[in-house]
């Protein structure tokens, strides 16, 4: 009998290689990371691509247009901040067209949802972009809008396309004749090839985790607090545990006076 108590995702399995600790907070605590900008404006960009390409009126204003209906103000702490992230938007979505946007392939689908299986767990996600070509070549995108891109041996080791690659074969019945990841934020995107190898030790990798987290096992990895969005209300941060001594002994300093 197949265990369906958890599903592998990317994001889960991402969560917990960053720190089992912190997929506790966010899968099994339900405290999620509250919106923030980055979170916002990444948001607001995919939706954008989605509803344009869903809409299939490719022109430069369907595409501002659909930035409006997609644009996600909530998560910014400032006004000022929304208006500057808005031009950035713009000047994404600018540079994007003139680059890529008005050259439109035979079929797209865009936020492409998948069910598979990985050994006894079900497996689902959710694909950026999957193009097709006139001469029936398929193109796996996954859209990235952070300001800091990647080396090419990052894109080449990154967990998420090898996944996704093998979402394509199981889920989807195509195996990509290319795959890339597209840098929003600096309009380029940079392709890659996976190995069965390295689709292999992807899966064997997710099993593992999959059985640690069925297993209860959630021991921290403190030496990622400084990058963790819980930094400061995780119970084992090394960061939050600096911050409490520090504060014991000004008090007792206090006390002495």
């Amino acid at each position: 009998m197949k265990d369906t108590s958890f599903k592998i995702s990317y994001s889960r399995i991402n969560s917990y290689l960053f720190c089992p600790n912190k997929y506790k907070i966010i899968y099994v605590d339900c405290k999620y990371i509250p919106l923030n900008g980055d979170m916002a404006f990444g948001n607001s960009i995919h939706k954008t691509l989605d509803y344009f390409y869903k809409h299939g009126v490719y022109t430069y204003d369907a595409l501002l247009d659909s930035l409006n209906v997609s644009w996600e103000s909530g998560g910014f702490d400032t006004a000022q901040d929304v208006y500057v992230y808005y031009l950035r938007a713009l000047e994404v979505l600018k540079n994007f067209w003139e680059t890529f946007g008005k050259y439109v392939p035979k079929k797209i689908s865009t936020e492409h949802n998948f069910k598979a299986e990985i050994g006894k767990y079900p497996f689902v996600g959710i694909i950026d972009r999957i193009d097709e070509y006139e001469d029936g070549t398929r193109e796996l995108v996954d859209y990235k809008t952070h300001k800091v891109i990647w080396t090419q041996e990052k894109v080449d080791n990154d967990l998420q396309l090898s996944l996704y690659c093998y979402a394509c074969k199981i889920a989807l019945g195509f195996i990509p004749d290319r795959i890339a990841i597209y840098f929003l934020s600096h309009n380029k995107k940079i392709y890659t090839v996976r190995t069965e190898e390295q689709i292999k030790k992807a899966i064997e990798l997710c099993v593992e985790i999959a059985d640690k987290i069925n297993n209860n096992d959630f021991t921290p990895n403190i030496k990622n607090c400084q990058m963790c969005d819980f930094k400061f209300t995780c119970r084992y941060s090394a960061l939050k545990t600096k911050n409490d001594e520090e504060f014991k002994v000004t008090i007792a300093d206090f006390l002495k006076e």
